[in-house]
């Protein structure tokens, strides 16, 4: 249990790196004199590495050693904010932002494979459930954190918290004992038990990612612009974020009732998509009243957070050999990072292009269309291909 608490803190804490920086951008853009444009490259730069290297990552990181890639990882998490510090120029800091998205790589790929080698049995995919919200917990922790401590310090010192966050993680895994890891991670040593299923998994969480990601980037933009004050459009988004924990929690619970291969499952993650593509429909409307659009929000990520948790339970299955499982994740790391890259900019461009019903039909099609990805991975690991 102790493995599974650090490895999910690390998690938590890489990701508490994508809320600093949206606590933090005022503060920077200011003394820094950098617009918005700038601000927003710069927050997205932690999923860069995340969208083109996690294949790779997954390839080779068994063979550094899984553990000792997540104690590297929180290193670099914590030295590129300490850079990101004495930073005097945007050069500087996306040079900091990148050594942060390296570490913020590892990790994603690493931590959810040891928390599945740690956990055994129905409480694997627990354990994998409770990961799938490391994302909303860490923003939600990042952003409250850093701002308070923004507000006292300044942004500078604030970037203390994120050395000493990674130091003390260093230091909790190093005392953990030793464990064998395989390095056996060539996928041809297991061949026909994945393929089409892991790729249709993947694939359907990338275009979940798009839509999700997208909704949260520019919910507060919507908020505001319908009249509402941006400290009540920022509590309302994290509200949204923070609803794919319970969602996540009602996942947990199905597979421990049910088991991943049950029919439930599928019913499952196909309602979770389509009741919150429907939703969408309701947000991300012209003309809407901010009363309704705002806890529609938190109402799709209640819907469509028990679909990232049922994918991360399924994931082991789907790799079908723990040789083979960080390949996986590190595919699903690209495609859930290449959606969050690819999602608030193909948002923002279809609002301005057709206003903000386009982007909510959008956002519909992209879930209606993981929804048969989806049951097809369920499908082939039902039938044991």
């Amino acid at each position: 249990m102790r493995r599974i608490v650090l490895y999910y803190a690390c998690g938590v804490f890489a990701a508490a790196q994508l809320g600093k920086f949206a606590a933090l951008s005022p503060l920077i853009a200011r003394e820094l004199h950098l617009g918005l444009a700038a601000m927003a490259a710069l927050t997205s730069l932690l999923e860069v590495c995340g969208a083109l290297l996690g294949g790779v990552a997954g390839h080779w990181l068994p063979r550094l050693g899984l553990r000792r890639g997540l104690s590297l990882a929180v290193l670099s998490l914590a030295a590129g904010s300490a850079a990101a510090a004495f930073a005097q120029d945007v050069t500087t800091i996306a040079l900091a932002r990148l050594l942060e998205s390296l570490g913020y790589l590892i990790v994603v790929v690493a931590a959810p494979v040891l928390i599945a080698h740690a956990a055994h049995g129905q409480r694997q995919a627990a354990a994998m459930a409770l990961w799938s919200t490391f994302v909303p917990v860490g923003m939600a922790v990042g952003a409250w954190a850093y701002a308070n401590a923004a507000g006292g310090v300044g942004w500078r010192t604030a970037q203390a918290l994120s050395v000493a966050g990674g130091v003390l993680l260093w230091l909790g895994l190093r005392t953990l004992p030793a464990e064998p890891e395989s390095s056996e991670d060539d996928e041809h040593r297991h061949p026909g038990r994945t393929g089409l299923l892991l790729w249709a998994l993947v694939a359907s969480f990338g275009a979940y990612a798009i839509a999700e990601v997208g909704l949260l980037a520019l919910l507060p933009s919507l908020l505001t612009q319908g009249g509402m004050s941006l400290g009540a459009a920022g509590s309302w988004t994290a509200m949204a974020a923070l609803a794919n924990v319970p969602a996540s929690a009602f996942g947990a619970w199905l597979l421990r009732r049910h088991g991943a291969r049950s029919t439930t499952i599928a019913v499952a993650m196909g309602c979770s998509l389509l009741l919150s593509g429907l939703c969408f429909l309701g947000v991300m409307r012209d003309g809407g009243a901010t009363s309704m659009q705002a806890p529609l929000a938190v109402m799709i990520n209640l819907c469509s957070g028990v679909f990232p948790s049922l994918v991360f339970a399924l994931l082991p299955l789907a790799a079908g050999s723990k040789e083979r499982l960080s390949l996986a994740s590190g595919r699903l790391t690209q495609f859930g990072a290449s959606g969050a890259l690819l999602g608030p900019p193909l948002m923002g461009a279809v609002v301005e292009q057709g206003g903000w019903s386009a982007a909510g039909g959008l956002s519909l099609l992209l879930s209606v269309a993981a929804v048969p990805m989806a049951l097809l991975a369920w499908r082939r690991l039902h039938r044991g291909q």
